[in-house]
C-alpha cells in the first residue's frame, strides 16, 4: 500500500475511535469536526482535513459502522455508532485488520 492509502485507513480509525470516545462521554451524535477528532485521538501526522473526515464518515456509513444522514460534500455530519461500529471500535484493532477476510476497498 502507499502512504495515501495508509493515511486513509488511519483517518477512518481515528474517526471511529473519536466516535467511541464521544459516545462514552454521552454524546450519541456529535458534530463531525476534523480538529476535535485530531485532538481527541492524539493525531500526530499533518492535521486532518474536512475532506478526509467526510470520506472516512462515508466509508464508516457504507460499512454499517455508523448511521446518520449523508450530505454531499460533508459526509455524515452527525454520525452515530451502530452496534457493529461500537463493537469494532472497542477492539481497538485497525479497521484494515478488521476488514481482512472481506474485500478491502480503499
Amino acid at each position: 500500500m502507499n502512504a495515501a492509502t495508509d493515511r486513509q485507513w488511519a483517518v477512518r480509525d481515528a474517526v471511529l475511535r473519536w466516535l467511541l470516545a464521544k459516545t462514552t462521554e454521552g454524546y450519541r451524535s456529535p458534530i463531525l469536526d476534523a480538529d476535535a477528532i485530531g485532538e481527541t485521538v492524539g493525531w500526530a501526522p499533518s492535521p486532518l482535513t474536512r475532506d478526509e473526515v467526510a470520506d472516512a464518515s462515508n466509508y464508516l456509513y457504507r460499512e454499517g459502522y455508523v448511521t446518520g444522514v449523508p450530505v454531499m460534500g460533508i459526509g455524515i455530519p452527525r454520525p452515530m455508532l451502530t452496534v457493529t461500529g461500537r463493537r469494532v471500535a472497542k477492539t481497538e484493532r485497525p479497521l484494515r485488520r478488521a476488514m481482512r477476510g472481506h474485500d478491502v476497498v480503499s
